[in-house]
């Protein structure tokens, strides 16, 4: 297979599985908080990572990491976890299709924080995007139900972390290795998602089965699968065509919830996510530059 479809490949199963993995954690944090359910879900995300390490190609790529590298990946791994967090938060209130959507105002963010911090142009076409997207946001935060606007707040902070880590990201993301960054990250994030469950005066306890099973597949789909093919699409394409690809993350997640949840979002919902895609899009079909992406997640 060629590089590019190679990389096309994973962008794309990228986008399923944080769309399944969406399902996974709303269905997780029924019975737990948002506090324990991320820790337990980044505990078994580093167990995981631990048992990788008998690969000894993978052990050699993660022994060999210098201090700079796992500075820039300990500094990601903060933004990282705090976007997680108040997404996750966000997931608990409301439809797992209308958290996704509203994910995507990550990418518009992203573009500000280069305007402003990398001195970074914006077009004409970029601002027009730009206002579509937020065009979106406004209707979710301000044109439904108090849920959903408490949760669009929350997702629009979840985007400002995400979009911190895009800054980092830009010039790094192929120095810091697919393995070598995940398993980093899962170890930095276990300690800070105790943190926060020590923060918000939570007892560490150990959930019942059903809910370490949904975190064991929430690590395995999330911070796993997803980063690792997301990874492996940007060491074979442009940053910005995975993102057009990983912008179908909110319809595998609304397909996903209606087939296993039997939930869907409602007309107003679909045309705020709608409004917010089409602005992504818009910025990125007429980007130049190469550092929009997605997530998640």
């Amino acid at each position: 297979m060629r590089p590019e479809r190679l990389g096309d490949f994973n962008a794309i199963a990228c986008a399923i599985v944080c769309g399944l993995g969406n399902i996974v954690v709303k269905i997780g944090l029924t019975e737990v908080t948002t506090e324990l359910f991320t820790f337990w879900m980044f505990a078994a995300a580093f167990v995981i990572s631990v048992i990788a390490m008998l690969n000894g190609k993978i052990r050699r790529e993660v022994l060999s990491t210098d201090l700079k590298t796992a500075g820039l990946i300990s500094l990601l791994t903060v933004f990282f976890s705090l976007g997680i967090y108040t997404s996750y938060q966000a997931l608990k209130l409301i439809e797992p299709a209308t958290v996704s959507f509203l994910s995507r105002f990550e990418i518009i963010l992203t573009l500000v924080f280069a305007y402003f911090f990398l001195k970074e142009r914006l077009t004409g076409y970029e601002l027009f995007g730009a206002l579509v997207a937020v065009a979106g946001v406004f209707i979710l935060k301000y044109r439904t139900t108090l849920e959903i606007s408490h949760a669009a707040t929350l997702m629009i902070l979840s985007a400002c972390f995400f979009a911190a880590s895009e800054i980092v990201v830009k010039k790094y993301i192929r120095m810091m290795g697919t393995m070598r960054f995940v398993f980093i990250r899962n170890v930095i994030a276990v300690g800070i998602f105790y943190l926060i469950l020590i923060i918000a005066g939570q007892p560490m306890m150990i959930p019942d089965g059903p809910t370490l099973l949904w975190a064991f597949l929430g690590a395995l789909l999330l911070p796993i699968l997803g980063r690792v093919t997301y990874i492996e699409a940007l060491k074979r394409i442009d940053i910005s065509r995975a993102a057009i690809f990983t912008q179908a993350t909110p319809l595998f997640t609304a397909l996903f919830a209606l087939i296993i949840l039997h939930s869907i979002p409602t007309p107003v919902e679909w045309l705020g996510g709608i409004l917010i895609v089409a602005g992504v899009l818009i910025v990125m079909l007429t980007e130049k530059m190469s550092f929009k992406r997605r997530p998640a997640y």
